[in-house]
């Protein structure tokens, strides 16, 4: 809902219009009604891929096709499910000026944020008429217009007439669509510094770069619905980015060119076949297959025909995971978020995540009354159990790294304060606070961190986390006999007696740096003293994490005694992307992150939702089969052990070597390397110890392969 005065637009618009907006589609039923329920579960999940905010009623929202009933019950129900959480903009371009001033005022009202309007066509025939009929709007409403420069309403400005445009006091900037570079650059660089300025393709970014100006913001388009999925936003990624002057093209060749391609194809296509009218058939029926609910387009426009469906669902599936052939005039025919995800093996683990996002029709309520307060919560989770399977844990230390978290789709929030020596616990008031934001249903953990010996004050610390709502505690120790620990959590258990909040004991795996207690007694441990769960962390800051103390093996072997003792495992400690594949072998129940979800992978920097995400992600595609982390690896039975050094620190190789040879000196030991210099330092290493390399192997990424023959003499411990 706008926040500013007429005086003020501008000034809110440059704060405001950032990042990847969107468009959103009208719905039709079969019977060819409005399907408001459509609308709402469409802008739930546009929603989630984290896209900035959206237009309603556009040009690919088939506002001509509407009647004025349409049209404000169309801006309304946008109106509504947004509930001034996410700003949005109505389209009010009319012939009549009369009537788009009449659905300015009706978004106002609404609480829209902002307007867009195009020249009023048919009559409009020189850019003296756009400007003068602009204005008249302009000095009707108090709400910052974006003008929209497109063929489509039968004339294109200029860049000077776009300038005399923004010259209006409440017109913020230009939607330049005109489908020319030319003008688009011109526009650019003609009006950029005064007035926003987006043209809504990604070719612009590479020549902004060039020319030295920047965009803020794609206003707008369909690309984030129909190139990306829930916990899979590589698009809204590269805009967020690429809007902030970052231009990712590692980001754009990897995840984004070929469907960028795709579209390009279809897109051309398509207006080709309809002499020149937007593709909004095409659009529809793409957004069906991705998981919306759209429905048929309206005359004078058709809908693809069934060979032209066939084609663009085989040449998608070769580059999306689409679950289903649905029929586009089905709204009701889209891919079901719940029910449908496990009962279809066809279906993808980022269908299944959806239900995870937002909720489905049946549990949304049909009018605003859930985001007054009046509608009922669903319960909080009675415990962390393994039902889930690799829950992503995300550690935070304040308030908005805690909405980062929940942004990107973390399970749990975990809560501690990473200044403290070696690692304590937040502020009971941030724990209220984020207890108080964070959705019910959502993992909200609490961490004592490094607890003392002092077993009253640890239960009085427990007690305190199970008052303010805590799903869990978490209990660490490092330099504490193993009889002083047990009393520990037994006075912490018996503080949480009546409450749901679960008690999860914590070792270190570095302990031993610290005179600890042996991270492998962490399962005899919780299990005696009736912890629900428990952790194995770090506490070094020296780049080595987890698997440079613990090697793969191992820790598979005391996650699996943990879950036969019916108690949660997690595992953390400076965990990478690249070890997702050996946490995905060992599965424990919680995999707990923080350098890895923060920008630029640095834990001292703020959590990024958009790391989250994609960590997230990474692991559901192993959770799902997508990503087969034992393809290539020989069973234990076999005697031969992996250790995947792609992505670590030669010394963490090193370590997890040594570690394992020791551990184990009758197995042979594949190294999976990358790095050229580390391969040197694991052979020179091999010789050294007096192990055998068998063989070497160079596959056709240029990865070597060492299969390592341990050293008679080494004694397994």
């Amino acid at each position: 809902m706008a926040g500013y005065a007429k005086h003020e637009a501008q000034d809110w618009a440059w704060e405001n219009l950032t990042g990847e907006w969107t468009t959103l589609p009208t719905p039709f039923t079969p019977d060819d009604e409005i399907d408001e329920a459509a609308i709402r579960h469409n802008i739930r999940y546009i929603r989630s891929l984290g896209t900035r905010g959206a237009g309603s009623s556009w040009g690919m929202g088939e506002f001509w096709s509407l009647t004025g009933e349409e049209r404000r019950r169309v801006i309304e129900t946008v109106a509504d499910e947004a509930a001034g959480e996410w700003p949005i903009a109505a389209h009010v371009t009319h012939t009549s000026l009369k009537e788009a001033t009449n659905l300015a005022a009706l978004a106002e009202s609404a609480g829209y944020d902002l307007l867009i309007a195009a020249a009023p066509y048919m009559v409009t025939k020189t850019e003296n008429q756009v400007v003068d009929f602009i204005t008249a709007l302009a000095e009707r409403t108090s709400l910052a217009i974006m003008f929209y420069n497109s063929p489509q309403f039968g004339i294109v400005m200029s860049p000077q007439g776009l300038k005399r445009l923004c010259t209006v006091p409440n017109v913020v900037g230009v939607k330049e669509a005109s489908f020319s570079q030319q003008i688009s650059i011109e526009t650019h660089l003609l009006i950029g510094k005064q007035a926003i300025i987006s043209t809504p393709d990604e070719w612009i970014f590479p020549k902004a770069q060039e020319l030295g100006f920047r965009q803020q913001v794609i206003f707008a388009n369909t690309s984030d619905w129909r190139f990306d999925m829930p916990g899979a936003n590589h698009y809204v990624q590269y805009i967020e980015r690429a809007t902030k002057g970052d231009l990712d093209q590692a980001l754009y060749e990897t995840h984004l060119k070929a469907i960028k391609q795709l579209n390009d194809k279809w897109w051309g296509r398509t207006v080709q076949k309809f002499g020149g009218a937007l593709p909004v058939s095409m659009v529809k029926y793409w957004g069906q297959l991705m998981g919306l609910r759209l429905g048929h387009v309206r005359p004078p426009l058709r809908d693809l025909d069934d060979a032209e469906k066939d084609e663009l669902l085989r040449e998608l599936r070769a580059l999306r995971p689409v679950p289903v052939h649905t029929g586009a005039d089905d709204a009701s025919a889209a891919p079901a978020p719940v029910e449908t995800a496990s009962a279809n093996p066809e279906l993808s683990h980022q269908q299944e995540a959806l239900s995870r996002i937002y909720v489905t029709e049946e549990q949304a309520p049909t009018n605003g009354s859930a985001r007054n307060g009046a509608a009922e919560t669903k319960p909080r989770p009675s415990g962390i159990t393994s039902e889930s399977g690799m829950m992503l844990m995300v550690s935070v230390q304040d308030m908005p790294e805690a909405l980062e978290a929940d942004r990107g789709g973390a399970d749990i929030i975990d809560i501690k304060n990473l200044q403290e020596a070696m690692v304590g616990s937040g502020h009971p008031l941030l724990v209220e606070q984020v207890r108080e934001r964070i959705p019910a249903e959502k993992h909200v953990s609490v961490t004592l961190g490094v607890v003392p010996n002092q077993a009253g004050t640890v239960a009085m610390a427990v007690y305190s986390a199970a008052k303010l709502e805590a799903t869990s505690v978490k209990v660490g120790f490092v330099r504490s006999d193993y009889d002083m620990a047990v009393e520990v959590l037994q006075e912490s258990k018996r503080a949480l007696e009546g409450s749901e909040t679960k008690l999860i004991g914590s070792l270190f795996a570095d302990n031993h740096l610290y005179g600890g207690l042996d991270p492998l007694l962490m399962p005899r441990l919780a299990e005696e003293t009736g912890c629900d769960g428990w952790l194995i962390d770090t506490l070094t800051k020296d780049g080595r994490n987890l698997f440079d103390f613990i090697p793969e093996p191992k820790l598979r072997e005391i996650v699996f005694e943990g879950k036969k003792a019916g108690m949660s495992t997690a595992l953390s400690g400076h965990l990478r992307m690249s070890d997702i594949d050996e946490l995905a072998r060992i599965n424990p129940d919680i995999v707990g992150v923080r350098g890895a979800v923060c920008s630029s992978g640095d834990r001292g920097r703020a959590v990024a939702w958009e790391s989250v995400a994609e960590f997230k992600r990474q692991l559901d595609a192993r959770k799902s089969g997508e990503v087969d982390v034992r393809a290539q690896e020989t069973p234990a039975a076999s005697g031969w052990v992996i250790v995947d050094g792609r992505g670590k620190t030669c010394a963490g190789v090193i370590a997890a070597l040594t570690r394992q040879t020791q551990d184990d000196g009758s197995s042979l030991v594949e190294a999976i390397m990358a790095d050229a210099l580390n391969i040197y330092d694991v052979i020179t290493w091999a010789e050294e110890a007096g192990h055998r390399i068998v063989t070497q192997r160079k596959d056709g990424d240029g990865t070597l392969r060492l299969l390592i023959q341990p050293f008679a003499g080494t004694p397994a411990r």
